[in-house]
């Protein structure tokens, strides 16, 4: 019995429902319990899908052709109805990020693991629903899994659409709709079932409207400085959420003296903001103006406006302007024209339409041009030379669109880009970037410092050093952390510029930490100083080496022997990089533990005492060595051309999409390459895999400059054949277990998931220790490993290989 067309459009359906509720709950994940928990929605989608390994293990009856078609239907309904309310019910769990001298609090540990528990059934009935198909039909192994990685690739481009136009709750809900749809396909035929599936569908689709009119499910909104803030405006897309909320009466400093705080206040010079977060965690505010220059040149006060002191009338680009603070500082301060770069247009449209009133119609002056777009990328491609460049605390703390554990990396701090700043400076032009500013342990402004000097010397500067100048205002009383400014001038600083600071500086109330000619101040001071920069790096506590494209996390300044050092929680900045590693680690002790408790403990226990086939060591070296080198593929892969797309909805979209719609038609191709698994094919892909980590760094680099459409081609051609091939493999050895082994189809599903999902930690391990291209060497080096494991395995084998032509 073949598998019918029909079927095969219901695990489409799966599938693409699947992958946008592991999309969207990345999204969610964020919001809701901080960034650092993206990652969580990788390993759910993945362990659950093993954990339905295991289930038809110990149920081997039910992969009979005509028992599977009835369960695969039920299973499709019952993913339907439980998508939401998982949902809710995770709602309902009051899991709260908290560290302790330990580490993460055992309730809190506990609660996390209620989560996974809770979010990971519907990802265990997707799973069960593709897994019966392959143990039932795994002659046709490759339909089944074209189909499969076709449908995650639409639902790739479904979890953007959805979370634009229905929000994070009504993203959840069409999940449900699409499942219930799948449901339909795989019920047709079995009579009363298919008008159950019927109301299903126009039951969930009823409520993804109703939500789309009104909040039905609300995310809760986190505690900011011990309290809830009125909530007065929210928006969702695929990069964040983004909420307002009440106005401040009074002025919005990043860094002031307080003789300056006490005389804006005192003469009442100010105007007011509005809070405006991402994901409920970082923080910009949204500026009241009123169309008066006059007004707000309480701006020129910040730390962050200390360039302009310097440069008359200059031409500004401001990296990342938010509320439009930046903006009304340079414009304040002469700049004859800024433009603003935003990455979010979900901000741009906060100022532009929502609060156009409030902030006087500041993105439609002609003055300013306002670019939804990486600054980073933006820059490369201007032909345009400014004076000034700005950047100021310019950090998300979101997940990336990807969905990747994302320890906020940000291709804004990398060599590479400050040598891009450079090149597009006038020749008295000044790069200026303010960061956090710790005096005990400064070690982010070190790393800022680091990165830019390397940066400029890239660039062709024999004396980085001449070129820098940093102003800070340290920790006052009372306070945590301070800020700095680092300067980095296209030419030498003269003696008059620097006498200018100096004496400006001091009028504001800041400290010059450094400046050519003048005493080193502190540790900074002293790194920029310093005879043997490379043993300084060496010997600091903190990781202050230089980021690069190749190990681009910026803000991971804590090593992981430092991850219980509770000194470094003093500091907000620090703790962030402390949290993102114990999450790290506390969700890979979860995921390991589960997957132990529920996927190897069980199918171990059943090959020994129930007497049940199990698969020899080369299968599951083949098949563990899959699952974790597509992971080591498709993580780096996607961060990587985040900065050559612009947008990392642009890399989620078009790097997941042609990852997933090439490796499906390689899977439905490999029906005719069986033969291949004794010849050519792994040392063809261990060669493209090793091609990309080499040369894939200076193809995008060569066509940065070209139009986005064109670039996007590029994308899709760059990644045509690694997906064609990376979609072989898994049918492949799937049709060869088929036909001699299929009593353990269970086991090597089982043993796939629970390899990607540690595969998925592995790629971020490697990419912040070793860099992005270390991880695609490693996956190259496993796919080769699992080739040679099949390979012998083959070899032993005297019956042929059953193909599907």
């Amino acid at each position: 019995m073949r598998i019918s067309h029909r079927q095969l459009v219901g695990v489409f359906l799966t599938s693409m429902s699947t992958l946008t509720l592991e999309v969207v709950l990345t999204r969610i994940f964020s919001v809701t319990m901080r960034y650092h928990f993206a990652f969580l929605a990788i390993s759910l989608a993945l362990m659950g899908s093993a954990m339905a390994g295991v289930l038809l293990y110990f149920f081997p009856n039910l992969t009979q052709p005509g028992r599977a078609r009835r369960w695969i239907a039920l299973a499709a309904l019952a993913l339907a109805l439980v998508v939401p309310l998982t949902f809710v019910l995770y709602l309902q769990i009051p899991f709260q990020l908290t560290l302790s001298s330990s580490g993460v609090p055992s309730r809190q540990i506990l609660y996390l693991a209620l989560i996974y528990l809770d979010m990971t059934v519907p990802f265990l009935l997707s799973g069960l629903i593709l897994s019966l198909a392959l143990s039932a039909w795994p002659e046709q192994a490759g339909r089944i899994y074209w189909a499969d990685l076709s449908g995650a690739a639409l639902g790739c481009l479904l979890s953007i659409l959805a979370l634009e136009t229905l929000g994070g709750a009504g993203a959840v809900l069409a999940v449900g709709a699409v499942a219930a749809l799948a449901g339909l396909a795989l019920t047709w035929g079995l009579g009363k079932r298919q008008l159950l599936a019927l109301v299903v569908v126009l039951t969930l689709i009823g409520l993804v409207w109703g939500n789309a009119r009104q909040d039905w499910i609300t995310i809760p909104v986190r505690e900011v400085a011990g309290k809830k803030p009125t909530l007065i405006y929210e928006h969702w897309n695929a990069h964040s959420q983004v909420t307002v909320h009440e106005i401040s009466y009074y002025p919005f400093f990043w860094s002031v003296d307080l003789d300056y705080w006490d005389k804006t206040i005192r003469e009442g010079r100010f105007l007011n903001h509005a809070l405006l977060l991402i994901d409920d965690v970082a923080g910009t505010p949204v500026q009241e103006f009123r169309g008066l220059l006059s007004e707000v040149e309480f701006l020129r006060y910040d730390l962050t406006s200390l360039v302009y002191y310097l440069l008359e009338q200059p031409k500004t680009l401001v990296i990342g302007p938010g509320g439009g603070r930046d903006v009304l500082a340079a414009l304040a301060s002469g700049a004859p024209h800024v433009t603003a770069v935003e990455v979010n247009p979900a901000i741009v449209a906060v100022v532009r339409d929502h609060f156009a009133d409030f902030t006087g119609h500041l993105y439609e002056r002609p003055d300013v041009t306002v670019v939804v777009d990486d600054a980073r990328g933006y820059i490369a491609r201007s032909p345009t030379q400014y004076d000034v460049i700005q950047a100021s605390l310019i950090d998300t703390w979101a997940a990336g669109g990807s969905g990747a554990f994302a320890l906020s990396e940000n291709s804004l701090y990398t060599v590479e880009a400050f040598q891009t700043y450079y090149d597009h400076l006038t020749e008295r032009g000044i790069l200026t970037v303010s960061r956090w500013y710790f005096t005990e342990r400064p070690a982010e402004t070190m790393r800022l410092v680091s990165t830019g000097m390397t940066g400029w010397a890239s660039a062709g500067v024999d004396e980085p050093r001449q070129h820098v100048v940093v102003v800070a205002r340290p920790n006052a009383k009372g306070q945590v952390d301070g800020m700095a400014t680092a300067l980095f001038k296209r030419t030498p600083f003269t003696q008059d510029e620097i006498a200018a600071l100096k004496e400006q500086s001091e009028e504001l109330g800041f400290t010059v930490i450094y400046a050519p000619g003048l005493p080193a101040h502190e540790e900074v001071g002293r790194f920029i100083t310093a005879e043997n920069q490379a043993a300084f790096i060496a010997n600091y506590p903190l990781d202050i080496s230089s980021a690069t494209d190749d190990r681009p996390f910026f803000f991971n300044l804590v090593r992981v022997g430092d991850l219980f050092d509770m000194s470094l929680n003093i500091s907000s900045a620090y703790r962030t990089s402390v949290e993102a590693l114990l999450i790290l680690v506390t969700v890979l002790g979860v995921t390991t533990v589960i997957g132990a408790l529920f996927i190897l403990l069980p199918l171990w226990l059943g090959a020994r005492r129930r007497g049940l086939p199990h698969p020899s060591w080369r299968l599951l070296v083949y098949f563990g060595g899959l699952g974790v080198a597509f992971m080591l593929v498709e993580i780096p892969t996607i961060q990587r051309l985040t900065i050559y797309l612009g947008r990392p909805v642009y890399s989620l979209a078009v790097v997941l999409f042609s990852l997933l719609l090439f490796s499906g038609l390689g899977s439905l191709w490999s029906g005719r390459a069986a033969r291949w698994l004794r010849g050519p094919f792994f040392p063809l892909l261990v060669l493209l895999v090793t091609l990309h980590a080499v040369a894939g760094d200076w193809l995008l680099h060569t066509t940065m400059r070209w139009p986005l459409p064109a670039r996007m081609g590029m994308t899709v051609a760059l990644l045509a054949p690694l997906g064609f091939l990376m979609g072989m493999p898994f049918p492949l050895g799937m049709r060869w277990a088929g036909a001699h082994r299929p009593g353990v189809i269970p086991w090597l599903w089982g043993i796939n998931g629970v390899m990607s999902v540690l595969g998925s930690a592995m790629s971020i391990a490697l990419a912040i220790h070793l860099g992005l291209r270390a991880a695609l060497f490693v996956a190259a080096g496993l796919y080769g490993l699992a080739g040679i494991a099949l390979a012998r395995k083959v070899r032993q084998t005297e019956s042929p290989i059953v193909l599907n032509r």
